[in-house]
């Protein structure tokens, strides 16, 4: 059965990786009404879209069956297409091909999980992410699989373990907890007096060159401003939450034979700071592997 949780995150990370935020009023879309925002932005990229919903359908079916053999065929084909075409629209597809894989029961759990994790990795390897595109595909990498060699279960356990740190140290250094949250930007930039347009007028309509390029400064320091915003209220919604996740993450999996907490010591001793973080984690993880 689909999950709550699926539903929300699919709509926000398919709107954080297609939509390039150009203003506080985007922002309050992509938070209350994110489908109104995807589909908006779909609008204006006919050059994809159809074929991408196609694409999207054709799981949909696939994952009705629950056919895994059938779905993987499809992701790798796919998936290949859609990296070489344009970059947004790959992330767009391969978050909808691991919600199909994620979020329904199969059969072949152990595969289900091998397979989750592969097309999980392939997108945080594929290149530079945003957070708010990073966060949902290492949360992705919760589920393990419950057969798997133990050779490859070793080297599958760090490799994961290290998205999840890595991203909790990237959360963490990008939180400035003294940014103001109240201080939001402008919907519409005010043009300088004399300008002769209104508030989020376009610049070229402005004849003065000295009024328009102090219009143009204003304009860009609002972006700037609107990036900044956006980031730290994305961080402060979600930090927290992926703490807790990557902590149960690093518990379970530690704490599964064969333990390592050597490993597990020192990739957090790289990523996180935080001392007493960081020896609950070892404790906690030595008491879930005596129970």
């Amino acid at each position: 059965m689909i999950t709550t949780k699926w539903v929300v995150a699919r709509k926000k990370i398919i709107a954080c990786s297609v939509l390039a935020f150009v203003g506080v009023l985007e922002s309050l879309i992509l938070k209350y009404d994110p489908a109104r925002a995807v589909s908006r932005n779909f609008a204006q990229l006919p050059s994809w879209r159809a074929e991408l919903d196609a694409d999207l359908a054709k799981l949909d079916a696939l994952r009705e069956s629950r056919d895994l053999d059938s779905l993987e065929t499809a992701i790798n084909r796919d998936s290949l297409k859609w990296k070489a075409r344009d970059r947004q629209p790959f992330l767009a597809y391969m978050f909808e091909a691991c919600g199909e894989i994620s979020s329904y029961d199969y059969s072949d759990k152990s595969k289900q999980a091998t397979l989750l994790s592969r097309f999980a990795i392939s997108v945080l390897s594929s290149g530079p992410l945003s957070l708010e595109e990073r966060v949902p595909f290492v949360e992705f990498l919760g589920l393990d699989p419950v057969k798997i060699d133990e050779t490859a279960w070793k080297r599958l356990r760090q490799e994961k373990a290290s998205f999840w740190l890595e991203t909790w140290r990237l959360l963490s250094e990008a939180q400035d907890p003294n940014f103001d949250l109240q201080d939001v930007p402008m919907i519409n930039v005010a043009p300088p007096p004399g300008a002769g347009v209104p508030a989020g007028g376009s610049p070229s309509d402005i004849k003065d060159p000295a009024l328009r390029a102090e219009y143009e400064r204003a304009i860009a320091l609002n972006r700037a401003k609107i990036a900044r915003f956006n980031e730290q209220h994305y961080v402060r919604m979600t930090a927290d939450k992926f703490y807790q996740d990557a902590q149960r993450y690093l518990i379970n999996a530690y704490s599964r034979t064969p333990s390592n907490p050597t490993e597990l010591e020192r990739l957090l001793s790289v990523y996180v700071g935080d001392e007493a973080v960081r020896n609950r984690i070892l404790e906690e993880t030595r008491k879930a592997q005596n129970q």
